[in-house]
């Protein structure tokens, strides 16, 4: 299995600097300059994070990101594309997969650090698209390959296809179970995980976490930095992917990379987390 990443860190998403409402490329560019800026360890994006006029706008803004900080990894998924203005359509076919990868390399610049096949819940044939990433891989477009949105059973039957590197889902805190999480830690995959606070229908993650909220207050800083900060200590192997908007929020879930953490907010996380029935 190939590291697609050297440490343990916080990842910055695109999808909403581009997916939003009113979302602007001038906003999505000083998020990322301030991500990067921060130390961010990754960005990623993907082909579906395009407007109806411009199908590389998700992947160009990566670029330009890597450009602040040349040799940044970026994470970007294909066999999923904008459709119309609220639809998004799926295509894990060999055809479809190696066309996006061409074009991901075209806007980003060079060989792709993780390729993902991006809903792996809605692809006709599985085996079919795990066997066309690996073999982008063998032929270097693609350092590393593996899926997103992809179930345990999805992850096994991969694995019975081609080895893969990596797998990226959704994991909000206090919401969604560790399921994927322990199956790729079983099988030494990376693990990067979307929507880390939960998504904008979520309850506020203070509430979730009302230990590490306290804590939170006591020391200072805010819930969100010291969720990560303690999630980044307990969870080895597991890459936060942040949607932040702003650009000061970013900077400051970031700065989970360098918080202190010790064994009262390792005990507050995992006892909150447990409390809803989402135990590590």
């Amino acid at each position: 299995m190939t590291r697609v990443l050297d440490r343990s860190g916080v990842v910055l998403g695109i999808a909403a600097l581009v997916l939003n409402e009113g979302a602007t490329d001038d906003n999505a560019r000083e998020v990322i300059a301030a991500a990067v800026d921060a130390g961010v360890l990754a960005l990623d994006t993907a082909r579906a994070y395009a407007r109806l006029d411009d199908d590389g706008v998700g992947e160009r803004l990566a670029a330009e990101g890597r450009a602040l900080r040349p040799g940044l990894p970026i994470i970007t998924k294909a066999g999923h594309y904008r459709a119309a203005a609220n639809a998004w359509n799926s295509d894990g076919s060999a055809e479809r997969l190696r066309a996006d990868a061409a074009r991901s390399v075209e806007l980003l610049g060079r060989p792709l650090d993780l390729l993902l096949l991006h809903r792996a819940d809605r692809v006709d044939d599985l085996e079919e698209s795990v066997a066309a990433l690996a073999a982008l891989r063998e032929e270097g477009l693609a350092r590393a390959v593996g899926l997103s949105n992809a179930s345990a059973d999805l992850i096994d039957r991969a694995l019975a296809v081609a080895p893969i590197d990596a797998v990226q889902n959704r994991l909000g805190l206090g919401v969604d179970s560790f399921a994927e999480y322990h199956r790729c830690r079983e099988a030494g995959l990376d693990f990067f995980g979307y929507a880390p606070f939960g998504g904008p229908r979520a309850a506020p993650l203070a509430t979730r976490v009302p230990h590490v909220a306290a804590l939170a207050t006591e020391r200072g800083t805010s819930v969100h930095r010291l969720t990560l900060a303690a999630v980044l200590a307990v969870l080895p192997g597991y890459w936060p992917v942040i949607g932040s908007t702003r650009a000061e929020s970013a900077r400051d879930a970031i700065g989970a990379m360098t918080e202190a953490v010790d064994d009262e907010l390792r005990e507050a996380l995992l006892g909150d987390l447990a409390s809803r029935g989402v135990p590590v």
